[in-house]
């Protein structure tokens, strides 16, 4: 494309992040084809490292993918930036006019049923995807909205398991890593966590497989994701908000690695580094009034995220 350069602001390391990172999204997105949100992960990183046509060709399997998803408007918004670049695009211009032509079906329908809602203090949902007002955002990120005594939740986590042992038991059933230095690096994470004192982060059982085993840590994600399905967010390129992050006791965030990153309307985005910890998830479902859309993140992003809302 002429009309636009790469991105030249990038450093080499950087560089080598983003495209890191598009080689993991790229096998995400081909196992997950309808995973809207890995899909717009993978089209900015395209557009940081300044590839445009990749960049367009991963915004049209986006826009087709709201649009079989019935999301008729964010399906528009995508196929109308994808026309802005290509203009004379022929079939962009043609999908355009059907999901026009569904949008407005899908509204004289709902103005039929009375599901129109005029009131834009409340949440307003559209063909799936969930959009808020300013001022319900405001109000959402304000102030914690516990669902269950705090006390009592966290004085249950303290008796309750990690989740390791299942993660152990996936890793050596998948072979991802050999069986000694897991259980090396098993051995080493219990021991650490135990003394583990203050406002201090807990150790992850899979930053100490990867020093202990010298495993690179893009490798050993992408086998956790491939073979299980889980989502993955990059927190290291996610603007973190640390209120939200507070939102959560240090039980949950410094203890047990799990951190609430953003919130759209009543779904809070939450990322950890062990999806096996079942305990974990269950008391930030207790806690908290929100629907919870889980993502695995690196152990790495999830410190760095931590020490600075904690300072330590």
């Amino acid at each position: 494309m002429t009309a636009e350069s790469p991105i030249t602001s990038l450093n080499p390391e950087e560089h080598e992040q983003v495209r890191q990172t598009i080689e993991m999204f790229e096998v995400i997105t081909q196992a997950n084809p309808h995973d809207t949100q890995s899909l717009e992960i993978l089209k900015e990183a395209y557009s940081r490292l300044g590839q445009y046509d990749e960049m367009l060709t991963v915004s049209r399997r986006l826009a087709d993918t709201y649009l079989e998803l019935g999301q008729y408007s964010s399906a528009l918004l995508e196929y109308e930036s994808i026309l802005q670049k290509q203009p004379d695009n022929a079939e962009i211009i043609a999908a355009l006019g059907e999901v026009e032509q569904r949008l407005q079906t899908a509204q004289k329908e709902a103005a039929h049923a009375g599901a129109i809602n005029l009131d834009f203090s409340k949440v307003v949902t559209d063909g799936g995807s969930i959009m808020a007002t300013k001022k319900t955002q405001t109000a959402d990120r304000g102030v914690p909205a516990m669902g269950a005594n705090a006390a009592a939740v966290t004085a249950k986590l303290e008796s309750s398991g990690d989740g390791n042992d299942a993660l152990v038991r996936f890793l050596i059933q998948h072979r991802l890593v050999p069986e000694d230095v897991i259980m090396q690096a098993l051995n080493s994470t219990r021991k650490k966590n135990k003394e583990r004192t203050g406002q201090q982060a807990a150790v992850s059982l899979v930053d100490e497989i990867i020093t202990r085993g010298s495993v690179n840590p893009e490798q050993l994600l992408c086998g956790i994701l491939d073979r299980s399905k889980f989502a993955y967010i990059p927190l290291e390129y996610y603007e973190m908000d640390r209120q939200i992050v507070r939102m959560l006791p240090e039980s949950l965030t410094l203890g047990r690695l799990i951190v609430p990153f953003d919130i759209i309307s009543r779904t809070m985005m939450v990322a950890l580094a062990n999806p096996f910890d079942v305990e974990g998830k269950q008391a930030v479902q207790q806690l908290m009034d929100y629907n919870v859309q889980w993502h695995l993140a690196s152990p790495a992003a999830i410190h760095k995220i931590l020490a600075d809302t904690y300072r330590y």
